[in-house]
């Protein structure tokens, strides 16, 4: 059981990976509020289906329901956080940022779910924490694109609090009434929390600025559903702590992209940093 959730952990970073990659390219090109709102339509293409077939909203109980309402605010505004970072910074920055969302699925789920943290692991979390503090020093601005580097990290640091909090709900949840319905009606919530606000947004036409990129973005919608269904999956099977840690690398493929397709550069101190970050990761996923 523990070989099949550490598999379910790295196959959701590759998806979500990929995912993000994919996200840059039209996080820069579509307004943010029809993005979101194409984003949440990949995501349903694929969750509807299981919704009508196997899904059982019976399990549900009013203080689920309320929990999904609360948790719909947070997805939705971590996902406005973390693709207003792109826009304005370095994808090779702002992912691994994120990803430090780790930390905090730990510490809660040593709080509220018993599940022990050992030494080692308290020194994968001190190692990332140091990391994240020295990529967030020193950052300078991207002449190529004129945007402040320094505000694409404000916005990954706030999208960082707000993963942490939602990948570990949704492990939680998963154990308690399955690994679908934490991840499908929150993203039902906030799609609903999206409607309404495309009439004041001006966004241009539904599928400005192309057809393509709208495209393009509900691919992005339905492989980070994917990603998660994964994740919640390997949640459900075994430790939230265990799974967060694997899922936690998918930065890997996003930095990787931006360094060789989009030529981003970091100062040495920030690829430092984002290295210690990775391996107070790495320790924490080979002792979780």
């Amino acid at each position: 059981m523990a070989v099949e959730s550490l598999l379910l952990g790295l196959t959701a970073a590759a998806i979500f990976g990929f995912a993000d990659l994919i996200a840059v390219v039209v996080a820069r090109r579509i307004p943010l509020v029809r993005l979101l709102l194409w984003v949440h339509v990949g995501a349903f293409i694929i969750g509807v289906p299981y919704l009508l077939l196997a899904a059982d909203l019976g399990a549900l109980s009013p203080g689920h329901w309320a929990l999904f309402g609360v948790l719909s605010l947070v997805f939705l505004g971590m996902q406005s956080t973390f693709y207003k970072g792109l826009q304005i910074g370095p994808v090779v920055l702002v992912s691994p940022i994120v990803s430090a969302h780790l930390v905090i699925v730990i510490l809660l789920s040593t709080i509220f779910l018993g599940e022990r943290l050992e030494s080692v692991q308290m020194l994968g979390i001190s190692i990332a924490m140091f990391g994240l503090l020295m990529a967030t020093m020193t950052l300078q601005s991207d002449p190529s694109r004129g945007s402040n580097a320094g505000k694409g990290v404000t916005y990954a640091l706030i999208s960082m609090v707000g993963v942490g909090v939602f990948i570990f709900a949704v492990g939680a949840l998963s154990k308690e009434i399955g690994w679908f319905l934490p991840i499908f009606l929150v993203r039902a919530g906030s799609f609903f929390i999206l409607l309404p606000a495309q009439r004041f947004a001006k966004a241009g036409s539904w599928w400005s600025p192309s057809p393509k990129l709208v495209m393009i973005a509900i691919l992005v919608g339905a492989l980070q559903f994917s990603g998660l269904a994964a994740y919640a999956s390997g949640a459900q099977m075994g430790s939230v702590s265990l799974v967060a840690a694997m899922f936690s690398i998918y930065p890997i493929i996003p930095m990787i992209g931006g360094v060789i397709l989009m030529r981003e550069r970091i100062v040495p101190r920030q690829a430092a940093g984002l290295a210690s970050v990775c391996a107070g990761l790495l320790v924490l996923g080979m002792t979780s």
